[in-house]
């Protein structure tokens, strides 16, 4: 803000000297330099005051300016080396979401085999169960062959 009012008035300031710049000069006869006046030459003093002031002014402009172009291109620097890292985090949490796909499909897969495993398991269970009837009524027999092999060693 302060670096417009500044540049507002150096410009109000030149716009106002540049009419008594050309009236102070006297005319020039005979093709021999003017002289200033006394009068003339106390202004033409304040005059170039006026512009050295001027001057400075616009050297500090100037080199305000180039701060800000400095900062501007430190900026714009950093906004592509944070576009950058933005880009690299996507690509991750893309990666990310690829890998979370597959592992829900390598679960759904071992989902549907555990299930199928179930099946697998109630008919073991099953087979057991009349294993566990056969294997009685093998055993059942035997002991009733044993009694009967006993007997006839007996009887005879």
């Amino acid at each position: 803000m302060t670096l417009r009012w500044l540049a507002g008035a150096a410009a109000l300031l030149v716009a106002l000297a540049a009419p008594t710049l050309a009236t102070d000069v006297a005319p020039r006869a005979e093709g021999r330099p003017a002289r200033p006046s006394p009068a003339s030459s106390k202004a033409s003093a304040e005059d170039r005051a006026f512009l050295l002031q001027l001057g400075e002014a616009q050297r500090a402009l100037n080199e305000q300016l180039e701060q800000l172009k400095e900062r501007i291109d430190w900026l714009y620097y950093e906004v592509t080396l944070r576009r950058d890292e933005h880009t690299g985090i996507d690509q991750e949490v893309k990666a990310m979401r690829d890998e979370v796909k597959g592992l829900y499909v390598e679960s759904s897969t071992v989902k549907q085999a555990i299930d199928a495993l179930k099946g697998d398991v109630s008919g073991v269970n099953s087979n057991v169960s009349g294993f566990r009837t056969f294997s009685g009524l093998f055993i059942a027999l035997m002991i009733l062959l044993l009694a009967v092999i006993f007997a006839m060693t007996i009887r005879r």
